[in-house]
């Protein structure tokens, strides 16, 4: 993690990026999750953007936005509850409902109350979806890890999902790529499986939603994928 000066001068450049691709850009905090839209460190969804977007994206043929609280909940359960912890399945499971959504309760008049299909992304229409960039993200890791939390560099959410995890680092350090790389490998939990280490560190639920995550300084980036 980076702050201050070095923030500056390593993370920055890529935040204002962001910023004018259309971006919004929240400031992580370390001592208060309500600064990044959670109830805890422990969750990794932005859950009041979640909603929005679901609410908003999803719309009946006239056009008009038809899920009410309850149906959102089931929506935003299916994605919270992957029903697997292993890092792998719950990836795979989590990106099938990225693409295709999950079914909630029908609507009594419309269609005989069939279950209705509810998108988390707009695929068709990407200007409907928020985008917002988060540094310094913290998130808790289990009880017993020698971690307590880990802190990356900067999480990109698309409608408050965790799909990037971004990891910069300064060229003034010695191999900044090979630690940015090994620093994501420790906050996914995958050092173990490696032989790196004998012990479970990080918080694979963070990255049950990536997509990809990236390792990068100055102008050079690694992209790996799950």
């Amino acid at each position: 993690m980076s702050t201050g000066p070095e923030f500056e001068y390593v993370e920055q450049p890529f935040i204002d990026q962001l910023i004018g691709m259309g971006w919004k850009f929240t400031t992580g905090n370390l001592d208060h999750s309500t600064a990044t839209g959670r109830g805890s460190f422990r969750e990794v969804l932005i859950e009041d953007d979640l909603r929005t977007a679901v609410r908003r994206i999803n719309l009946d043929p006239s056009g008009e936005p038809w899920l009410d609280d309850d149906r959102i909940t089931q929506a935003v359960n299916a994605l919270q509850r992957l029903g697997t912890v292993k890092l792998l399945e719950a990836n795979q499971k989590a990106t099938e409902l990225l693409l295709k959504g999950t079914v909630v309760d029908g609507v009594e008049g419309w269609e005989q109350a069939r279950g209705r299909t509810v998108h988390f992304i707009d695929w068709e229409h990407p200007e409907h979806n928020t985008f917002r960039a988060v540094n310094q993200f913290k998130v808790a890791c289990p009880a017993g890890q020698p971690h307590k939390h880990i802190i990356p560099d900067i999480v990109l959410f698309v409608n408050g999902i965790p799909l990037v995890v971004v990891e910069a680092k300064s060229p003034h350090i010695a191999t900044p790529m090979e630690d940015a790389v090994n620093q994501l490998q420790r906050y996914a939990n995958r050092r173990r499986g490696l032989g790196v280490v004998d012990v479970n560190e990080g918080n694979e639920q963070l990255f049950h939603y990536s997509q990809f995550v990236v390792a990068t300084c100055g102008e050079q980036a690694r992209v790996g994928t799950f």
